[in-house]
């Protein structure tokens, strides 16, 4: 369903052609909302989740990539484009906005199945960010991904341990606030709420199956002008409606009632490597 990585590979050689047009501070809390023209970067997201009382684990890994085509157009994850409308600290002698403002538009993933037909992942965020004297960056961001099938066969409706629910068709909104404030010349600390909503098809107006809400830290360190480590504990919780549920599967396996909410603790390392 995802791009190959022989895709990824032709992308980083691209990016690699020419020098970018600046290079990132060792501030954090200064870096563009959208990478300089000719910059990339390579990031892994590696996350180890914990959920109660469903005693479920979860260990999700998120590769990801950006290159700048211009100081103001980025190229993400293959598939997806981020263009800045606003720019609050611009470097092209642009007048100054009052805040950075960006959209990004693409597909998370493609792909075809001869049961199903077409299967796409559509994905839409917008990102406004304000930096603040020299040591605060406020951001504030929605979004809205989803997955579309021509054909859905048929499932049994079911919850798992993390209360995520079985669905072919199916979008996430989800909305994300957050305060970074730089402590040092190399070290930045992070404050972060979400809320999300799943839904059981693609429109955002269909019925809702699970409502998540959270917060965490993140200590985001640049040792190098070409690397940063982020590190972020988070917690939350999550719950579903009170509706009526199959008990087995059609060959008769019961099917493991869940509760109608979960709690749960995260940790989450990041990578991510510029040039």
């Amino acid at each position: 369903m995802r791009a190959q990585p022989i895709a990824a590979l032709a992308a980083v050689a691209v990016a690699a052609c020419a020098a970018p047009s600046r290079q990132l501070t060792p501030r954090i809390v200064e870096d563009p909302i959208t990478l300089p023209r000719r910059m990339a970067s390579a990031s892994l997201a590696v996350t180890a989740v914990h959920f109660e009382p469903t005693n479920a684990n979860a260990f999700p890994g998120t590769p990801g990539f950006r290159f700048g085509i211009t100081d103001h157009l980025e190229w993400v994850d293959l598939l997806g484009l981020r263009y800045a409308f606003l720019d609050d600290r611009p470097a092209d002698g642009r007048a100054r906005m009052p805040i950075s403002l960006a959209l990004r538009a693409g597909v998370h993933g493609i792909g075809y199945s001869s049961m199903e037909g077409m299967i796409v992942q559509p994905v839409v965020a917008v990102t406004a960010l304000k930096r603040v004297a020299d040591r605060w960056a406020l951001t504030l961001s929605a979004g809205w991904r989803a997955q579309y099938v021509d054909n859905e066969f048929g499932w049994t409706p079911a919850y798992n341990g993390s209360l995520t629910y079985a669905s072919r068709r199916w979008s996430f909104l989800g909305v994300n606030a957050a305060v970074t404030r730089q402590l040092s010349e190399r070290v930045a600390l992070g404050v972060a709420v979400l809320a999300e909503q799943a839904n059981d098809c693609v429109s955002p107006t269909c019925a809702w199956k699970t409502r998540s809400a959270g917060g965490s830290l993140s200590l985001g360190v640049r040792p190098l002008s070409w690397l940063t480590v982020r590190v972020i504990p988070a917690a939350g919780g999550r719950e579903r409606p009170d509706i009526a549920l199959p008990t087995t599967y059609p060959d008769g396996t019961p099917i493991p009632i869940q509760p109608l909410s979960v709690t749960w603790v995260a940790a989450t390392g990041i990578l991510e490597f510029f040039w």
